[in-house]
């Protein structure tokens, strides 16, 4: 805290405060997400005899604890933005009629009272005051008493008491699952926003680096598997004969009985892909291979765990994995379990491609009956996932895939070449 900031009155230096832990709160990348994990790289391998196969499996078991924890990262700051968004509406009730005047103290003349408070906060804490407000006034949140840290924020007496926690599913434990509809993204937008629309923006090189801030943060979300809204809306947007030649293609590349098995947000994000690869204007390869890989992660979480939960429940298996646990190669930590993608006979929320992989290696007997009866290959299943997953999350995470390498892609995931159905017919039983 500065000098300058020991002459403001005391709720004014907590809001400052507040303000400093929401904005470390804000900020993440894959690095910062990875020392929140359960588990190194080398804990998750041994899992296979096959070295090739078992490099590939622990790839797909770590990068899936990564997309956890950037997860638990992005409700943490959601929780800490509402808690700053209270305080700042305390603050405001006790100053000003208006419900949100921080954009009028902003740009007053700086002389005196909150107008002067307001303009002392750089671009960087003024930026995390309108996520908070944006968030509080949005969101009806039951807060839990406490948020997790690993040493990246502290205690604020009155509003903020932290927990010390070590991996993200302590971290979970502390903050509780998280609300449905809370992603950042829009407080964020909103946020930008408030400050793009000042009149007398700095040019300072704060200035430039908050609207970096936006943006960087907004680029680490969630790997998109899971956020459909906008695929419709761009595959609305083909003309009519685009969209004809794209679907026309995919059912001749498929086969029409594996085209005709996908869900309706699975073909949507098929179509999606196709677009972007016969669009000359495509810039980032990296969205095909992703759009494609969104397609099957959807497929299997719509069709073939739903097809597994209904056939484990009639053998009386309402949970699956249960009980089992990864080999741990570290004597000094208690076995990891395998998280269960089926509880009460239905696939449970959320589910990962790595989750899905972990519990296809139990060895329980239902499982290998499953994949009999259905006419499943379960080795290649689980072999079409973890290859998969690692260029899923390059696509995701990275930029820089060239056009000859996703056309590869494209051309294996959906058995151009084979006519086999690809990856897709992978989730149907063998002739």
């Amino acid at each position: 805290m500065t000098d300058a900031a020991a002459s403001f009155p005391e709720a004014e230096e907590t809001l400052r405060a507040l303000l400093g832990a929401l904005k470390t709160c804000l900020v993440w990348n894959r690095e910062r997400a990875q020392k929140i994990v359960c588990l190194d790289l080398d804990n998750y391998r041994g899992h296979t005899r096959d070295p090739s196969e078992d490099e590939s499996l622990a790839q797909v078991a770590f990068d899936d604890d990564v997309d956890h924890a950037e997860e638990v990262l992005e409700w943490r700051a959601v929780v800490v933005a509402d808690v700053v968004g209270e305080a700042m509406f305390n603050y405001v009730s006790t100053h000003s009629p208006l419900d949100d005047p921080w954009i009028a103290w902003r740009t007053e003349p700086p002389e005196e009272g909150c107008a002067s408070f307001v303009h002392s906060l750089n671009e960087e804490e003024f930026f995390s005051a309108r996520v908070a407000y944006h968030v509080h006034s949005n969101l009806d949140l039951h807060r839990p008493s406490s948020v997790p840290t690993d040493g990246d924020i502290e205690d604020i007496p009155g509003y903020l008491e932290t927990e010390h926690g070590w991996t993200w599913r302590e971290w979970l434990d502390v903050l509780g699952a998280p609300v449905a509809g809370s992603h950042l993204s829009l407080a964020r937008t909103a946020a930008k926003h408030d400050l793009s629309g000042r009149h007398a923006r700095s040019d300072s090189e704060v200035a430039v680096k908050i609207a970096e801030l936006a943006d960087h943060v907004s680029a680490f979300q969630m790997p998109t598997i899971e956020r459909l809204e906008s695929i419709g809306t761009q595959v609305d947007a083909l003309g009519a004969p685009d969209r004809f030649k794209a679907e026309e293609f995919l059912k001749k590349a498929l086969g029409a009985p594996v085209y005709s098995s996908l869900s309706d947000d699975a073909r949507t994000a098929a179509l999606d892909a196709e677009r972007r690869f016969r669009d000359s204007g495509t810039l980032d390869w990296n969205s095909v291979a992703s759009e494609y890989a969104k397609a099957f992660e959807i497929q299997v979480k719509q069709r073939f765990v739903p097809r597994l939960a209904q056939y484990l429940e009639q053998r009386g298996v309402r949970e699956f994995p249960m009980g089992e646990c990864l080999p741990s190669h570290n004597p000094n930590r208690d076995p990891i379990k395998k998280q269960a993608i089926i509880k009460y006979g239905r696939a449970v929320p959320k589910l990962f491609l790595g989750m899905i992989s972990i519990a296809l290696t139990s060895d329980r007997s239902e499982l290998y009956d499953f994949c009999q009866s259905s006419g499943l290959d379960l080795p290649f299943l689980r072999k079409c996932i973890d290859e998969l997953s690692l260029d899923r999350n390059r696509g995701v995470h990275e930029t820089g895939m060239l056009f000859a390498e996703v056309a590869r892609l494209r051309e294996v995931w959906l058995g151009i070449a084979t006519g086999d159905g690809g990856i897709f017919g992978a989730l149907l039983p063998k002739n």
